[in-house]
Order: structure tokens, then sequence, then C-alpha cells
């Protein structure tokens, strides 16, 4: 979704420097649900390694095209199928070598190219951080396709950083941004402090075209027979009906009927 942002440059104008408003792509996934990610693959990850995990989350992005080119470059990719969207598991050649060796206790740097013995924890290793995706891809048995894909058509991206005890990175994608969440409408108790501006309007009967023309400051207009019918308006649209009239030293209007069509007492 495009939300409204600021360009990252600073424009000068009569010695004032100035960031022009634009609109920008921003992902809607909100960020505590990819944090709960991150927590729950920190503590799969740590019981995995036998060994505290620290890790950092980068907030949920839309990648531009060129930037998805960079995410999948030597990289496999893992499709995750939950109950309300598809994800994928990115995972680069170095980074996989590193989680590798983290599984088997190593902490140095190591060849990139993985046995098979290796690919296969690879496989479990990311089977076991997909199983944490409830908070993203919705309730429900979260399923991992242990063959690559790709990522054509997803929208959403964040990345986790591991930290110790081995430096990897491991990408989610996800294949749509989420909806933005209803949020409940404004109640009337919350709008009873404010003030309106109230406008009685009098129906004075039809009026030519000729008459209407020749309207002036000063012009009379006769006022039909019987009681004056009006409307109370707020805002151009119509509250109430009811009569014109005098009560008193004061000028006043009598409702009998309300905008919701019940009746209601004179005022």
């Amino acid at each position: 979704m495009k939300t409204l942002g600021f360009a990252p440059a600073c424009e000068r104008t009569d010695g004032r420097r100035i960031r022009r408003a634009v609109f920008e792509e921003r992902s809607l996934l909100p960020v505590s649900a990819a944090c709960l990610v991150a927590n729950g693959v920190r503590e799969t990850l740590s019981a995995l390694f036998a060994d505290a995990v620290a890790l950092k989350l980068y907030e949920p992005v839309i990648p531009s095209r060129s930037a998805w080119n960079a995410i999948l470059r030597d990289a496999a990719i893992y499709c995750v199928r939950g109950s309300n969207v598809e994800a994928a598991v990115v995972v680069r050649a170095r980074d996989a070598s590193m989680l590798a060796a983290a599984a088997f206790g190593e902490r140095g740097e190591r060849p990139a190219p993985l046995s098979a013995i290796e690919r296969t924890v690879i496989d479990r290793t990311v089977r076991a951080v997909a199983a944490q995706f409830a908070p993203i891809c919705g309730p429900g048995n979260i399923d991992v396709d242990v063959e690559h894909g790709d990522l054509d058509g997803f929208a959403t991206f964040f990345e986790l950083q591991i930290e110790r005890p081995v430096q990897a990175r491991i990408g989610v994608a996800l294949r749509h941004d989420p909806l933005p969440e209803a949020r409940p409408g404004v109640t009337l108790e919350e709008l009873l402090d404010l003030t309106l501006e109230l406008c009685a309007a009098v129906d004075l009967g039809r009026l030519s075209a000729a008459q209407a023309g020749s309207l002036e400051p000063g012009a009379v207009l006769p006022l039909p027979p019987g009681p004056l019918r009006g409307t109370l308006r707020i805002a151009g649209r119509t509250l109430a009906s009811g009569e014109c009239g005098v009560c008193g030293p004061h000028y006043a209007f009598s409702i009998d009927r309300a905008c919701g069509g019940g009746e209601t007492p004179a005022l």
C-alpha cells in the first residue's frame, strides 16, 4: 500500500531545508507479528544449537525489483503454506553454511558448499523455523515444501539476523501484504462534546425563475398562509423537520419528525 512519507534527501528552498512529501510503498504487516515470529525462531534455534541465540529483526518492507534480485542471489527458497497466506524462507548459501556449522557445534567460518547430510540438517532447521510462522501465516498446521521455489509474485519481506553463536541471516517473504486491520467506528459518546453549527431553513413555497433572478438586498418575500414549515440542517444534511414560529421573546422550531423518521416532542 502507498502511504504518505517524506523524501530521504532535503532540498534547499529560500534558505531552508525541506523534505518533500511523497507516497511510498510500505508493508502493512504489523511489526508485532514479525516480532512474535522472531521470538519463536530465536527459541527454536537456541534449542537446535544447544546455545543461546541473539537475533535482530529488520522491519518488514516491500522490496523493489532490484532488491528482490539481490535477495534471490545465491539463495535457496523454501515454500511455506499456512491457513491465511503463503510464505517463503530465504536462505543464502553462506547463511546455510553457517547454520549447518552451528547445528554441529562449529563456530568459525567454513566452506559454503554443503554435504548431503548438512543439506538435510538445513531442511529440518527450516521446517522447525517455519513452524513459528503462525502469527503471519495463520493458525493451524504449517506445511513446508523443501523443494526450492521462487519468489515470483511475493510482496512483503523481512529478515532475521542471527548475531550469536554464528552470524547468519534468514529471510521471510509473504505472498501478499495483509489487509488493513478493521478498526471500530466512532461512537456517539465520543462525539458528545463537539459543537456543531445548526441551521434552520424555512420553506417559503415556490418562486418563478424571473422572481428568483430579480432578488436583491431589501427585497421582501411574502410568507405563505398557515404554519411555517422548515428543516434543521447540520453541514448540509437534514437533521429534523417541523414548524417555525415564536416562543415568548425567542424564535423557535418545533420538531415533529427527526431524520430517522421517529416522532419527537416539540422543542
